[in-house]
């Protein structure tokens, strides 16, 4: 059986990527497993005839051409798709953020279509000569997100680690915001009066990532403006998050 075979993931399409990921390690066999990748990266499937003809010898020698896949697509990925731009992720507006953290969290390999929905944007010149891009709140994203579908895995794959090594910094630096205001094994009656425990039991319960509760205290509970807080930059709330934290306000 001549098997025409990718030579590396820039030969593999996303889908068949998330298909590979997601094998179950546990409860097949090696033949079985290796049978399941064989069938992704031929868009067939394991039940065809032809796999029932491949013999032991024929699979190891599929297998050694396949050693690539035990190793991890390129992080570098395309910033311009089509007539797309992915954006500087330090200029990502709050709402942005909300919806990039969300979509990672539910299942970052089934949402990577939407990662890149979120992240890449038309853009245009103003009269100014400054690139402009199109309101977020404009966009569709999964709608958008079909136009990632049909691309190799190398073009998009790094846009995650774009995401995580962006999160990792903000979760560094602005560690007094997202980190817990006590030790549970520290509070005794002693450090703490009831006024102070209360208060600070409430805050543990509206969580510093409870971003409905950042909105709410930021718009002054004000419904009309839940938009514009969206639209603001995400590392400008930030700031204005600790300013508030630090003056205790």
């Amino acid at each position: 059986m001549n098997l025409k075979l990718p030579k590396g993931w820039e030969e593999v399409y996303t889908d068949q990527f998330i298909e590979i990921k997601k094998l179950d390690d546990g409860e097949s066999s090696f033949f079985i497993k290796q049978i399941e990748i064989l069938a992704i990266l031929t868009d067939t499937l394991p039940e065809d005839d032809m796999w029932n003809d491949l013999d032991v010898e024929e699979l190891s020698q599929s297998i050694k051409e396949l050693k690539w896949l035990y190793s991890e697509p390129s992080k570098n990925f395309k910033k311009q798709i089509g007539d797309l731009h992915c954006i500087d992720i330090n200029q990502i507006t709050f709402g942005q953020f909300i919806d990039l953290n969300h979509f990672f969290s539910d299942n970052y390999l089934d949402n990577i279509y939407l990662t890149c929905a979120i992240l890449y944007r038309k853009q245009k010149i103003n009269e100014w000569g400054t690139i402009t891009y199109e309101p977020y709140d404009l966009i569709n994203i999964f709608e958008r997100s079909e136009l990632f579908k049909d691309l190799p895995i190398t073009d998009i794959y790094g846009v995650l680690d774009y995401y995580i090594s962006f999160k990792d910094k903000i979760t560094n630096i602005y560690k007094g915001l997202f980190s817990p205001k006590f030790d549970e094994n520290e509070f005794t009656d002693e450090d703490y009066t009831e006024e102070e425990k209360k208060d600070i039991e409430e805050e543990e319960k509206l969580s510093q990532w409870s971003w409905n509760n950042v909105v709410h205290k930021l718009s002054d509970g004000d419904f009309t403006k839940h938009n514009q807080i969206y639209n603001m930059n995400f590392v400008s709330i930030l700031n204005h998050l600790t300013y508030l934290n630090v003056m205790k306000l």
